[in-house]
């Protein structure tokens, strides 16, 4: 029986930290690693994974047909709380585990949401436009006490969001189908939401094909001059009509961390009152370090446990003999 085969398709392992490769070097594992310096695409999978017996995933496509391809394949383990790249019924069908790292996303990506919203209140997207282009103009901000704040959705990554913000005082509301009254601070349906709040943040999830959970006619019915932060999935949002609402100044900013199709090279890049980030949120030293040990550890217990089973059903330990 081989060395167990790991395929690593993050972009970035081990940089700061090379405790994770260490264990799975040290467990026995075959590493295998992306080396196309890009978020590996669906052509790239089919390529290179036939034959691996674990994958420490990013956000790339692991739809039925790149699944189909891989007989041997045990785990999927995902550097990060998205599964929605990953087609689960299909992995579930051929028995592959999905883990994430659902806990350490949380701190880093409230952190950066926290982050956004100060930017918005205080203009830094316009000013930062302003200074590279040699113009000196002071813009009036706000404090976010100022503010009504709604959050879109409140699981782990909302709930610490709403925990940062408190020192800043804003009222706080929340729309989240699951949530009884008495767990948010005003827990209200979606359209209320938005029709009260100055900014609103997405912390929600549902499958990609069910659409935009903000759209054309949930961007009609923000309030004038409010703001959309999205830290959680790109195709949360309708990109072209948050655009038009920006350009008409129903919006007066967003800020942008994740985008249908990345890298993002459209329209909401180029306007001077959006915040756009490429997909950093979980992206510190100590979250990403964390991540990727979390990550290599579910990829050892998973794929070795059995494995060790296996070899002692192989080589079963000697029965002690008696003298004849």
């Amino acid at each position: 029986m081989g060395a167990p085969v790991v395929y690593v398709a993050l972009q970035q392992f081990a940089e700061a930290d090379d405790r994770p490769l260490r264990l799975l070097q040290e467990a026995g594992f075959e590493v295998r690693r992306n080396t196309v310096g890009r978020r590996l695409r669906k052509e790239d999978l089919l390529e290179l994974l036939p034959g691996v017996d674990a994958v420490l995933a990013g956000v790339e496509p692991y739809d039925a047909e790149v699944l189909a391809t891989l007989p041997k394949l045990r785990c999927i383990s995902r550097c990060g709380v998205g599964t929605d790249a990953i087609d689960l019924e299909e992995a579930r069908r051929r028995g592959i585990a999905i883990y994430t790292t659902a806990d350490e996303v949380v701190e880093p990506v409230a952190q950066m949401t926290v982050a956004m919203m100060l930017a918005l209140a205080r203009n830094l997207p316009q000013h930062g436009v302003d200074a590279h282009g040699g113009v000196w103009q002071k813009r009036s901000g706000a404090l976010l006490s100022e503010w009504t704040i709604g959050l879109i959705g409140f699981g782990r990554i909302g709930r610490k969001v709403a925990e940062y913000l408190r020192v800043f005082g804003p009222r706080l509301l929340v729309a989240d189908p699951a949530l009884r009254a008495a767990e948010a601070p005003e827990s209200l349906e979606l359209p209320a939401l938005l029709a009260q709040a100055d900014l609103v943040s997405i912390h929600a999830t549902r499958p990609a094909a069910e659409g935009p959970l903000v759209g054309r006619e949930e961007l009609a019915m923000m309030k004038r001059g409010s703001y959309l932060v999205n830290t959680a999935r790109g195709f949360l949002v309708d990109e072209a009509a948050l655009a038009d609402a920006l350009k008409a100044g129903h919006l007066a900013g967003a800020a942008l961390d994740v985008f249908q199709t990345e890298p993002y090279t459209g329209p909401l890049a180029t306007l001077p009152n959006v915040l756009c980030t490429p997909h950093v949120a979980t992206l510190t030293r100590a979250s990403r370090a964390a991540m990727e040990w979390r990550c290599a550890r579910q990829v050892v217990d998973h794929v070795l446990a059995p494995l060790a089973a296996a070899r002692r059903a192989e080589c079963p330990a000697p029965t002690r003999g008696g003298s004849e």
